[in-house]
């Protein structure tokens, strides 16, 4: 056992007014299957630069293995016999092997890539989001074979495949990093129940600021009445006023002053103190999504319909019926068809990309489309000048990217400048700035943090529209729709 001890880490990008990380201790025993969680931007793939000696840091990092990280395009060297056998265990064909990257699936290069980390002797693997290119069955899978490993460190937003391939979760949080032995999924309901002790806490103290602040008030007022008196008191008169008057009025000014005084020091203390114990609670902002009513109240109606890209056939049987206010999960192996439907259905005429359809189709005319796709290159510009090309009211998209996180210097960024998450951000948020009949999703939650991800599950849920969408994420999946189709 290897034991890596962080101490007193600090770090921050140059030109950032806040640095990443702030003094931070902990020790992380590297025969743990260590889940590393945390919100978009709050610095998980940077801890891996760290652990690496990528970044220049104060404090001290020591006992760090020999690291691999994933993804790479630089395959650790290892005997073949043992990456076939890493391929065996997790379900893939280990002739892949054998085949040009290029020509491999997401899915069969995400297996290939973690079956030579793990034969590769004495290499300790970063893992950074394994499952973008896996579908449901291969996220079980490979959950399954990590799940038997030990020694590494993984980030991922799916909540169960996380749960299922981890022993230990470290998080990085607002204020700084909490370890425990545990699921992430144990630490989140661990941190929701203590989140609602925290906010009831805050809240009372913020009733015990506002009394303060209220008797700071009068207590103004006392210094402006004694201040009143004083000027009385040593004002001058056209006639004489008894000695004894004025020196009475002088000292009760004095002592009203020196009570008004006195109090306000200790209120605003006591002010100070509560404000120290307000805590920093981990918040996400709640998001809206307002659909439209289309005239028809079963806008799609597919029946045996097959589906086709420049004349190859890619699905075929394909059983659908949209009704208004229906969530539906298009669910099936990888190239199965799912994202062929959904640009079918957003464009029935898609000359670009050669898809075509036979059987029983149903399209109800005018209907409006709002559309999430896999593929982030679409974004070009500034995130304003994005919402202008797609007809988007920017004020309102700004205040949606709030909400998810997003600040003023973000907005202001090319789009290209933007991390993965932050594009599906953006393309998530412009869709919600859209009163669409049917909203189309197309693996959304891709790079989504955990903590948007539940915001967003609360969205859906809870509102009326129409939506069809395709999402490996099996807890958010099952939570959010009325029935799944499979596609085979």
């Amino acid at each position: 056992m290897a034991l890596i001890n962080i101490k007193d880490l600090t770090f921050g990008y140059d030109g950032s007014e806040k640095n990443v990380f702030e003094n931070i201790n902990v020790g992380i025993d590297t025969t743990w299957r260590l889940g590393l969680a945390g919100r978009n931007g709050r610095g998980k793939t940077t801890f891996f630069k760290l652990l690496r000696g990528e970044l220049q840091y104060s404090g001290t990092i020591t006992g760090v293995p020999d690291t691999i990280m994933f993804p790479s395009d630089d395959m650790p060297e290892a005997d073949d016999w043992k990456i076939r056998k890493e391929l065996n265990l997790m379900g893939a064909d280990p002739d892949i092997m054998y085949r040009p990257l290029d020509t491999l699936s997401g899915g069969e290069r995400t297996k290939l890539m973690l079956a030579n980390l793990f034969a590769a002797d004495g290499l300790y693997p970063l893992i950074d989001e394994p499952t973008n290119h896996l579908d449901r069955a291969g996220r079980e899978k490979v959950a399954e074979y990590l799940s038997s490993k030990e020694g590494f460190i993984l980030i991922s937003h799916d909540r169960e495949f996380m749960d299922r391939s981890t022993d230990h979760t470290l998080v990085i949080t607002k204020t700084g990093i909490e370890l425990t032995a545990n699921t992430f999924s144990v630490w989140w309901d661990n941190n929701e129940k203590r989140m609602e002790s925290e906010n009831a806490r805050n809240e009372q103290l913020k009733k015990e600021m506002g009394a303060i602040d209220e008797a700071m008030k009068k207590n103004a007022k006392w210094a402006s009445k004694a201040e009143s008196v004083k000027n009385r008191a040593n004002a001058p008169h056209k006639i004489a006023e008894d000695h004894f008057r004025r020196a009475y009025e002088a000292e009760k000014s004095r002592k009203l002053m020196s009570l008004a005084s006195n109090l306000q020091n200790r209120n605003e203390k006591k002010l100070e103190e509560k404000k120290g114990l307000l805590r920093d609670i981990e918040k996400t902002e709640e998001l809206k999504l307002t659909g439209s009513t289309h005239h028809n109240k079963t806008p799609v109606i597919l029946k045996d319909v097959c589906l086709f890209r420049y004349g190859d056939q890619i699905s075929t049987g394909i059983n659908l019926t949209v009704e208004q206010g229906s969530i539906i999960s298009l669910q099936g192996p990888n190239g199965c068809g799912k994202s062929t439907l959904i640009k079918y259905l957003l464009d029935p005429s898609n000359e670009a990309e050669g898809i075509t359809a036979d059987g029983d189709i149903y399209i109800a005319p005018g209907l409006t489309i709002s559309y999430v796709g896999q593929d982030t290159s679409s974004l070009r510009g500034t995130i304003y000048e994005t919402a202008i090309d797609r007809g988007i009211d920017k004020t309102l998209l700004s205040t949606i990217l709030v909400k998810m996180g997003f600040t003023k210097e973000m907005l202001a960024r090319d789009t290209n400048d933007l991390s993965l998450g932050q594009k599906k951000s953006v393309m998530i948020a412009m869709s919600l700035c859209e009163q669409a009949d049917l909203y189309l999703w197309d693996e959304p939650l891709n790079y989504i943090d955990v903590y948007m991800r539940k915001e967003i599950e609360r969205l859906v849920k809870q509102s009326s529209v129409t939506m069809l969408f395709v999402e490996h994420d099996r807890k958010f999946a099952e939570s959010v729709a009325d029935y799944e189709l499979v596609m085979g």
